[in-house]
């Protein structure tokens, strides 16, 4: 005979026979756990009904079909505060892990549905989205062809607000952001390097801040990172009277200082090839400029789609190959 259990205040029956555990599993949905969980944490149907938008009568059918299909009572109904038996307790902490994972199954299956139909935008900082993200953007495709991809490029200050409002789901800038509705994680410190054109008369040298005197210094735009990292720099350098030049973006800085406008601040890896050719010289000045952080971060506003899961480790390889490359993939053979 199932067990049907008792009027309030009737002391919990024992149940006549161990259940069939397959049988019992296959009989329990998922809300009705839900329901129990919350008649537990409010210590009563009436206080559960009001939190669940449901009837008392509702409440207390669905927890008496949970304890039928598992025959054996989870509930004292026998004090002024329902109270949950020991076989209730084991429920309640077993069940609290199964609605952990029955959570992260639907966002891992919302995940899956965007694969394919929604294209992934990468949030960055200017200097970022054009030396760092190429190269694991082309691993990813790389492991996933049909993905379609773009780098939405902005100030700090416009992605963190992306970030906050789950419109962008990961980010990476060149220096950390404030706090936010988002988790941020380090991923490197990139060198930073003042450069100078090829030939320039004081390349090779250990310079002073005193040596750069009579040089004009090209800044970034406004808003900028690297363009307030220079003008700290100037300042600390006791150069803040310097003639200075502005112009756009770390190309517009690498060209103006090869044609020799006058000298500028960029991250080693976005010249490492003008160096290793030698189509721009690095000026050794002490004290050097600070390395800067690069960090990837995170939106927690939603979950984060299958391609943007698939894009965090990738952008974690990146850091730990030479020069910042994911090594190019490997042709098959013919």
């Amino acid at each position: 005979m199932p067990y049907r259990p008792g009027p309030r205040g009737a002391a919990p029956p024992l149940c006549p026979y161990p259940p069939d555990a397959s049988e019992a599993t296959m009989r329990l949905n998922l809300n009705q756990l839900a329901i129990f969980v919350q008649v537990i944490e409010c210590e009563g149907f009436s206080a559960a009904s009001q939190v669940l938008f449901l009837s008392q009568s509702s409440v207390s059918k669905q927890v008496q079909n949970l304890e039928m299909a598992l025959r054996t009572q989870l509930v004292d109904r026998s004090g002024p505060k329902i109270r949950p038996t020991l076989a209730g307790k084991v429920l309640l902490a077993q069940t609290k892990e199964v609605l952990a994972l029955a959570d992260q199954a639907v966002k891992a299956v919302h995940a899956a549905a965007l694969l394919g139909e929604e294209p992934l935008t990468v949030g960055s900082t200017s200097t970022v989205g054009g030396h760092f993200l190429p190269s694991v953007l082309l691993e990813l495709r790389r492991r996933e062809p049909a993905v379609r991809f773009s780098v939405a490029v902005s100030t700090a200050e416009q992605l963190a607000e992306a970030l906050e409002e789950g419109r962008t789901g990961i980010g990476v800038t060149g220096s950390p952001l404030p706090p936010g509705r988002y988790r941020s994680e380090r991923l490197l410190t990139e060198d930073m390097l003042l450069i100078g054109p090829a030939g320039h008369p004081l390349a090779g040298r250990d310079l002073a801040p005193a040596d750069l005197a009579d040089e004009t210094f090209l800044l970034r735009e406004c808003g900028s990172q690297t363009r307030r990292q220079l003008t700290d720099l100037l300042q600390s350098w006791e150069l803040a009277g310097a003639r200075t030049l502005d112009l756009w973006g770390t190309d517009g800085i690498k060209e103006g200082v090869r044609i020799g406008l006058g000298v500028g601040l960029v991250p080693r890896r976005s010249v490492r090839l003008e160096l290793r050719h030698g189509l721009l010289a690095e000026l050794a000045v002490r004290p050097a400029p600070e390395g800067r952080t690069v960090t990837v971060n995170w939106t927690l506003a939603r979950p984060l789609t299958a391609y943007e899961q698939m894009l965090l480790p990738l952008l974690r390889e990146a850091t730990r190959a030479p020069a910042g490359d994911i090594p190019a993939p490997r042709r098959p053979p013919a």
